[in-house]
């Protein structure tokens, strides 16, 4: 079953004027090329989503006072958006015209034919030129329900879908006991866009934050970083995209990981980071690693609890010519990161902006980039058994990967979104073989780089 905007609030959405709130950066890029897509007729919208376990008997009533309360709660999710002349202008429906109603339950005999139902609604249900660009509903079975989101990205990051797990979960049981949920007081994502506008606005070509996206474009000869190793991609031509999902480190490995590199003064996403720059040497020979990483913006304490796109990104690059431990590249690494953090606060595309004609564009994917996030320390993560949130998002077409790094319960977790040519799965196997050969060496107190693992052959 799902839940949709009522009558009264379709028709709140046609009439409410434009608002004087800018789009942020992300969402000005993301929505000029849905809407090229579209006038192009290429495949559309990356939405994004989440699931999760409700456990007892279903109550629909709850869940859909629960669907109202979150969208009445944050205005990320009734913003809107208009194609107007050559540009896109954003319109915001009031918390108190939002309606919800249930549509009536669809029931399906195979497990296939839900699985191709949703991709259907959830590719048609979240173009972010039709408000609002989001399917809401539960799966119910006779002895458990699954809850689903999915929205185009404009609306969302990947900690906003972990917040809306744990916020529905939360009204939903508040609602089943008649009390109203304890939930933390939530600023807006139109004011969170507006002073990103107006920080970006003071920002000039000479700032040492884009000095340092010049330094990694010029590395990278005059554009972004790519993947590191070559999954047979001929140069224009994309492919689709298939998600390739694999555990690098089991929970205690993971923990003697983390202690590991703690002891040498670096976080455990340097250390993984050092551990895949051996990994492309060893297939490469290739010292130099570089890639963009993604980081949060969330700086002020009403922004934490808020829906909405709160993401930058930030140049990560070290060398590992003349390391003679693994300690050394793991401080490289941290250095990386560390400088990656202290550019946090300025927008990637404004970066990109002021370096002008220095940088090119030379793919559909903008640039590839390497994602590291610890899901023990998202909100509802004490429920994580219980709950099993999943993150979802549209396998569509690419020309390069990306790849998320993440610790959860289970352990470390790499799972890399790649053009689907013939030989990326050989590729990402030995990739991901080396990656976690050398973390286990060094969790085992060994130095992978005083016992090298084998180089690769070639796919």
């Amino acid at each position: 079953m799902e839940w949709r905007v009522g009558p009264q609030t379709s028709a709140a959405a046609e009439s409410v004027p434009a608002g004087p709130e800018p789009l942020s950066y992300n969402q000005e890029l993301h929505l000029s090329s849905a809407r090229a897509a579209q006038v192009a007729g290429l495949p559309g919208n990356p939405w994004v989503g989440a699931s999760f376990e409700l456990e007892g008997a279903f109550r629909a009533d709850a869940l859909g006072h629960a669907f109202e309360s979150w969208l009445r709660r944050h205005d990320a999710l009734r913003g809107g958006f208009r194609c107007a002349g050559p540009g896109v202008e954003r319109f915001t429906v009031p918390a108190d015209e939002v309606f919800l109603v249930q549509d009536e339950a669809v029931a399906f005999a195979a497990a296939d034919e839900l699985h191709a139902y949703l991709g259907r609604r959830f590719a048609e249900g979240t173009d972010p030129f039709a408000w609002p660009p989001l399917v809401m509903g539960a799966i119910s079975r006779d002895s458990s329900t699954t809850v689903f989101v999915a929205m185009d990205h404009v609306a969302a990051d990947g900690y906003s879908l972990a917040l809306a797990v744990w916020e529905l979960q939360t009204t939903y049981e508040a609602h089943l006991q008649g009390a109203l949920p304890e939930l933390p007081e939530t600023g807006g994502f139109l004011e969170y866009c507006a002073a990103e506008r107006d920080f970006g606005a003071r920002i000039s070509a000479d700032d040492p934050a884009v000095g340092a996206w010049r330094d990694l474009v010029r590395k990278c000869g005059g554009t972004a970083p790519t993947f590191p190793l070559d999954l047979g991609v001929e140069a224009g031509r994309t492919w689709p995209q298939r998600v390739y999902n694999r555990c690098l480190l089991r929970p205690a490995e993971t923990d003697a990981f983390a202690a590991a590199c703690k002891d040498s003064g670096g976080s455990v996403f340097a250390g993984l980071l050092a551990c895949m720059a051996l990994a492309v040497r060893a297939m490469t020979g290739n010292e130099e690693f570089r890639t963009v990483t993604p980081l949060h913006t969330r700086s002020r304490p009403q922004w934490r609890p808020a829906m909405g796109w709160f993401i930058t990104c930030a140049p990560l690059s070290f060398s590992l010519e003349g390391v003679q431990s693994f300690a050394e590249a793991l401080e490289r690494a941290q250095l990386s990161v560390q400088g990656a953090v202290r550019l946090a606060h300025h927008p990637a595309l404004r970066m990109i902006e002021l370096l002008g004609n220095e940088f090119r564009i030379t793919r559909r994917d903008l640039f590839s980039m390497v994602s590291f996030t610890d899901y023990r320390k998202m909100p509802g993560a004490d429920r994580h058994a219980e709950s099993n949130p999943v993150t979802i998002g549209r396998v569509t077409e690419a020309d390069d990967s990306h790849v998320w790094l993440s610790r959860q319960h289970d352990g470390l977790h790499i799972s890399i979104r790649h053009p689907d040519a013939p030989v990326a799965a050989d590729v990402l196997d030995e990739y991901t073989r080396l990656i976690r050969d050398a973390a286990t060496r060094v969790l085992l107190g060994s130095d992978p780089l005083l016992a090298p693992v084998a180089t690769f052959a070639g796919a």
